[in-house]
């Protein structure tokens, strides 16, 4: 018989050498014994305690279901440590890697080498910050107050320590707002989603990520007989996008924390509703009403406008073979249904811009007022209409 699963909080620290490399590799670990996905707290850097003259260390707290008993867990920590290269060195001294055990579900233990919850969480900021931010509500096992309670009372005794939120961005980019983790950017064929997805990400140090459109093995074919093919395009870009969000999220690089998509999965409706006839559509919405409630959705979504005859020049100008056949007609009723869906949208701040008089591929001034607007993130729905700021 299987042992049941635990939740266990662990915190991870690293200041030598590589120390992002250090805990990535760590949380790669730890995923091989976690039952289910990691949860993360934010990454702090800390200053170090102890003597001596120290770099600052990067701190996080992971939250996991193992089936590991705790001594066992324990000793799988040691060898992790181990592995990853920390070497012998004496308490408070300099760590390659350093994972300690903060609880194992509500069990209080009190054994040799092992005290769970650790005896010394509430005395440092460095582990109660993150462990306030990934469950502030969380209880430790033989206390009262919640984590977040006790964060506040530990820096009403002590005063702020020194830990801060790490977010290592290049100087030269320009930074969107730290609580924005997920971006779409979408709009019809041709408006350019891609091309504008892959310059605010060198500008913004963001993570791509693109929808597989050239994977499909039916697209070609549905753009001949749309009637015909329709079910196998749709559900292939269904099965398709949620693979990707889900995948993404799960491996996603914990230091490079922005998702910057040219695709919204909620908007694969607007495709279902236009092409699956009724049987089809039933189907198709049991499926996506029951694996959607499992994505992430985004925290700020861009749509970028054009009319018809814009869309088709643009389409016509990048000559994919598949869609040299491309119906103006499809098109305009892509185009409706598209600015029907985004009047009616409110999952996030929304910033529409229409792109009819821009060229952010050919004009430099103009990806810079994209830039400079996106980065604002401006709340609720908010209309951007600009005029090519590199027309002569």
């Amino acid at each position: 018989m299987a042992r049941p699963e635990t939740i266990v909080h662990l915190a991870l620290g690293s200041n030598l050498d590589d120390r992002e490399g250090y805990i990535q590799k760590a949380l790669e670990a730890l995923a091989a014994i976690a039952v289910s996905p990691l949860r993360k707290s934010k990454v702090y850097e800390t200053a170090p305690v102890g003597p001596g003259p120290q770099d600052k260390y990067l701190n996080l707290v992971v939250r996991l279901s193992t089936r590991m008993e705790p001594r066992a867990l324990l000793k799988f920590i040691g060898d992790t440590e181990t592995n990853l290269g920390r070497q012998p060195r004496a308490r408070w001294a300099p760590r390659e890697i350093d994972i300690d055990i903060l609880a194992y579900g509500r069990e209080i233990i009190h054994e040799e080498g092992l005290a769970v919850p650790h005896p010394s969480i509430l005395d440092r900021q460095f582990v109660l910050v993150p462990l306030a931010d990934l469950d502030p509500e969380f209880i430790l096992p033989g206390f009262k107050e919640t984590v977040g309670r006790q964060l506040l009372r530990c820096i009403e005794v002590q005063g702020r320590q020194d830990v801060s939120e790490y977010r290592p961005l290049p100087a030269a980019q320009t930074a969107l707002p730290e609580r924005i983790r997920y971006i779409s950017v979408e709009g019809v064929i041709g408006v350019g989603k891609s091309t504008l997805v892959r310059a605010l990400c060198e500008r913004m140090g963001c993570m791509p990520l693109f929808e597989e459109f050239e994977n499909n093995p039916f697209l070609s074919d549905f753009y001949k007989d749309k009637s015909r093919y329709a079910f196998q395009t749709q559900m292939f870009f269904f099965l398709s996008r949620y693979r990707q969000i889900q995948d993404v999220f799960h491996q996603q690089d914990l230091f490079r924390p922005q998702i910057l998509s040219d695709y919204m999965f909620a908007k694969d409706k607007i495709f279902a509703t236009l092409n699956l006839d009724e049987n089809e559509l039933q189907l198709y919405y049991k499926m996506a009403d029951i694996m959607e409630r499992n994505l992430i959705k985004p925290d700020y979504a861009i749509y970028l406008q054009a009319d018809t005859k814009t869309l088709m020049s643009r389409i016509r100008l990048r000559d994919r073979p598949y869609e040299r056949g491309m119906d103006e007609a499809y098109i305009e009723s892509l185009n409706q249904a598209y600015n029907t869906f985004f009047h009616y949208y409110s999952g996030s701040p929304l910033l529409i811009i229409n792109t009819n008089n821009i060229d952010f591929v050919r004009n430099p001034e103009d990806l810079n007022l994209l830039v400079e607007t996106i980065a604002k993130v401006p709340e609720g729905v908010t209309y951007f209409s600009p005029t090519s700021m590199g027309k002569k």
